[in-house]
């Protein structure tokens, strides 16, 4: 299993982000810079300005909400994400809440599945690429005939430029979506799903989705909260720093009471605690941690992405990486 970074914030300038593409650059245990959905600068963007400022490093985004861009406008960003780090991508979409639909769109989507599926296919088709199974893998290459579309009219491919390879993901919490990004995606990319839920809800429903249509499962991605335990920390506030924002949201409240957490909207007390204590948030010693993470790859995960947000906001920059090169450190005591 690979691990990868999650920026720990949102930057409000690009040198924000500077100290994270460096520990990636020069860390060959990390294999990915991740950035999430921004509202302050575009992650294609800050991928650039750091590529320029010497740290080309392999990038993705986890996940971009779908109501913010059309298909081409992604395509043209992903491909530009691919081009100016000279790395393959991983781009991952959803169709984010319901409020967010509505602020954006004027109106929710009636079946965000259906609508995440066809963004996929749309920007697959702006970038001129078709689906390829990974190197040595089974599959027939391609994907079944999309129904006429009802979100994202696919268009016309964007004019050539020569890139690296761009893998585009889905967002994945439920077994609905899931089954899609098995039938479309490159990548399923879970957040805040503990192991076991990933293990006996997620990997099943992208198994199914990809066997139906006839391709291998693309790669299952997790995104995991995780900060080290130090003297005057408090686990549950650095969970509701991390997630809070999160755990108030319906369909992530929905996937963790699919995985026996119960995270009230109107209790972020208890809410935190739960995330806790359900495998949500990993919180310990760096063995402890290292533990969790070995938890994740005996699960079937891929990789998995350290969400140190928790502990930046809190703590700032130079205790994040402390944490980071402690559960580094102690993944390769555990010889995984």
């Amino acid at each position: 299993m690979r691990l990868s970074l999650l920026i720990p914030t949102v930057p409000a300038t690009a040198e924000q982000a500077v100290p994270f593409a460096r520990y990636v650059a020069h860390d060959s245990q990390l294999s990915r810079l991740w950035q999430g959905q921004s509202y302050g600068l575009e992650p294609a963007a800050t991928f650039a300005y750091l590529a320029g400022a010497g740290y080309p490093v392999p990038a993705g985004t986890c996940v971009l909400v779908t109501p913010l861009r059309h298909p081409a406008q992604a395509a043209l960003e992903a491909r530009t994400v691919a081009a100016v780090t000279g790395q393959p991508a991983v781009m991952g979409y959803g169709p984010g809440s319901r409020a967010t639909q509505v602020a954006r769109l004027g109106a929710a989507y009636d079946r965000p599945v259906d609508a995440a599926a066809e963004f996929i296919r749309a920007t697959r088709s702006c970038l001129a690429q078709r689906w390829d199974p990974p190197a040595g893998g089974p599959g027939r290459g391609g994907e079944r005939p999309a129904a006429s579309p009802g979100y994202f009219h696919p268009g016309e491919a964007l004019p050539p430029v020569p890139h690296p390879r761009v893998r585009l993901g889905l967002g994945v919490l439920r077994p609905a979506m899931a089954r899609v990004a098995g039938e479309v995606a490159d990548a399923a990319i879970t957040w805040l799903a503990p192991a076991g839920y990933i293990r006996d809800t997620v990997l099943p429903a992208v198994d199914k989705g990809a066997e139906s249509a006839g391709r291998p499962r693309p790669s299952v991605v997790a995104a995991v909260p995780v900060a080290v335990a130090r003297r005057g920390r408090n686990p549950v506030e650095l969970a509701h720093l991390s997630a809070g924002g999160h755990l108030v949201l319906p369909h992530y409240a929905d996937m963790l009471a699919r995985a026996g957490v119960d995270v009230p909207a109107n209790d972020p007390v208890s809410a935190a605690r739960a995330l806790i204590s359900g495998g949500g948030f990993l919180y310990g010693s760096p063995s402890d941690i290292a533990a969790g993470l070995a938890g994740y790859a005996a699960a079937g995960v891929d990789e998995v992405i350290l969400n140190l947000t928790g502990v930046h906001s809190w703590y700032g920059t130079d205790e994040t990486l402390l944490d980071l090169n402690d559960i580094l450190a102690a993944t390769v005591s555990a010889h995984w």
